[in-house]
């Protein structure tokens, strides 16, 4: 869905964050070198706990980001960021900005948007929980989770055992292809498999 008030890079941001499990921080300072597109392996060596970790991604999220970086341009060689901050904001503002373009996209479930006494609106921290609630629904294990989310303890993954059971139970499966799932890149896409340039530089 095309969301002029919500920029393809802050589109891309949550996309990536729910597919391959980083914490916000971490995709914020993600540079160019941090990913190998040809192999698909994205790269942490600085990160919250301190240790690197490096995991294959999916492919369709490694896709996204060929498709963003020749979006991107001349642009992709001049900024080191994969999302700079001139066009995703203040990562601090990043919870705020994702329930506003929840509600730009017409989605209507308040508890998402509108907290309570027991439950916080959301964040975009939660992008995170949504990828291990899935993954472990999808049968994947503990340890390729972790592997992601750089998780230390299986306290922590627990916490998320009995969302993936009601995932599982009501059959959700995973999320779209992020290449497809947003209109401007998909198009890159298909301009690149059907052997057109793409080396545009007007990215919002």
């Amino acid at each position: 869905m095309r969301a002029p008030d919500l920029p393809v890079a802050l589109r891309l941001l949550y996309g990536l964050l729910d597919r391959e499990g980083l914490r916000p921080s971490e995709a914020c300072k993600l540079t160019w070198a941090d990913l190998d597109l040809g192999r698909g392996v994205l790269q942490l060596d600085e990160n919250k706990t301190d240790e690197p970790r490096s995991w294959v991604m999916s492919a369709d999220v490694t896709r996204a980001l060929l498709a963003w970086k020749a979006l991107r341009g001349a642009k992709a060689k001049e900024i080191p960021r994969v999302f700079p901050p001139a066009l995703i904001g203040s990562r601090f503002n990043l919870a705020k900005r994702l329930r506003d373009g929840l509600e730009v996209a017409g989605v209507k479930r308040p508890e998402l948007t509108e907290g309570s006494k027991g439950r916080l609106r959301l964040r975009a921290h939660d992008l995170r929980g949504t990828f291990v609630t899935l993954a472990l629904a999808a049968g994947r294990t503990e340890a390729w989770v972790t592997d992601r989310t750089g998780h230390k303890s299986s306290a922590m993954i627990y916490r998320y055992k009995r969302a993936s059971r009601t995932a599982a139970e009501l059959q959700l499966g995973w999320l779209a292809p992020l290449d497809r799932a947003i209109p401007e890149l998909a198009e890159v896409t298909r301009q690149g498999a059907n052997g057109v340039q793409t080396g545009v530089s007007s990215a919002r």
